[in-house]
């Protein structure tokens, strides 16, 4: 067994001061190993899509991440081999994730070797199509980072088999679509806190709306988000507009405005939203946006869709 790491899912370290200045390992490429400290560090963040791939999370529980080599094929060597033997050499897998140039990073949690597989037609840094290696890792606690709290998660039902089977089709749903969030929103909208304890993962599109599974899970249609911010957006008193605007509702009462504690000056410019979020966006102010907080007995019509939805899906219907 071995010794617990001191990394805490969710929270934020700097690379230098906090990982390797304690720990060793090399501070530069996505795989570091530490020669005295039975940890292999890995960085994923944004430096692979330069060079034509990025890591992707393919279910709830199975993270595809690309090894290291800038030119010719890749190798099983150095960190490649590194994570590819952790466990027979007694290391733990740790994933962090990249903030941005400057930024501290946020470790989403332990990883576990689970299969490899090569990719062929990967270009290495000099434009050369080379083959690439990418794992497929498990996190070795199925929870982190999903802690997140979701708004419109599932309901809790005590039903017959089908629909508890749906019920639980739904909530890995929902842990794929966090940890897919987690990858495209880095902090939140009004706040811009980073560590994932103090965020909600919002759907823009609400659960119950999206029309295919493909939306539900798809990261590009979430927000990560203080409570606050998060029931303000999820009940439609505020959303953004294309330009990264915000927008306030109309009849949002100003003592509610003044005592939240957040800046929600109309307007203001919250950060630029890529093209893929944009549908979501104008669902939501379309469909979100001064209107959900006006529908009668909110969590009724609620659960109302969440049932609706599990009994159309199950097999009997």
């Amino acid at each position: 067994m071995l010794d617990p790491h001191p990394f805490v899912a969710g929270a934020l370290y700097h690379r230098r001061d906090e990982i390797h200045a304690r720990f060793g390992g090399q501070m530069q490429g996505g795989i570091s190993t530490p020669g005295y400290h039975p940890f292999v560090f890995i960085f994923t963040g944004e430096a692979g899509k330069a060079h034509g791939y990025s890591d992707f999370w393919e279910s709830e529980d199975v993270f595809h991440y690309y090894g290291e080599g800038q030119a010719g094929d890749m190798e099983y060597k150095g960190g490649n081999r590194a994570i590819l033997r952790h466990q027979e050499d007694g290391k733990q897998l740790l994933l962090f994730q990249a903030m941005g140039k400057g930024k501290p990073y946020r470790f989403l949690g332990e990883m576990c070797f689970d299969s490899t597989y090569e990719k062929q037609g990967v270009p290495d840094t000099k434009g050369h199509l080379r083959k690439a290696i990418v794992f497929r890792l498990r996190p070795a606690d199925a929870e982190a980072p999903v802690q997140l709290s979701i708004e419109d998660s599932a309901p809790s039902l005590t039903l017959d088999d089908t629909v508890t089977t749906r019920t639980v089709d739904v909530r890995k749903g929902q842990a794929l679509f966090r940890r897919r969030l987690v990858t495209v929103e880095k902090e939140c909208r009004l706040t811009g806190v980073r560590d994932l304890r103090f965020l909600r993962a919002s759907h823009i599109k609400a659960w119950a709306d999206c029309e295919t599974g493909d939306e539900r899970t798809d990261g590009y249609n979430g927000l990560l988000l203080t409570p606050t911010a998060d029931h303000l957006f999820d009940r439609g008193w505020i959303s953004f507009g294309r330009d990264g605007g915000l927008m306030l509702a109309s009849d949002l009462p100003s003592e509610v405005a003044n005592r939240v504690r957040l800046d929600l000056t109309p307007g203001r410019t919250c950060g630029a939203f890529s093209a893929k979020q944009q549908p979501y966006l104008e669902h939501h102010r379309e469909n979100t946006f001064q209107r959900a907080y006006t529908r009668g007995d909110e969590e009724s019509d609620f659960l109302r869709k969440q049932l609706s939805f599990l009994i159309a899906k199950s097999p009997s219907a």
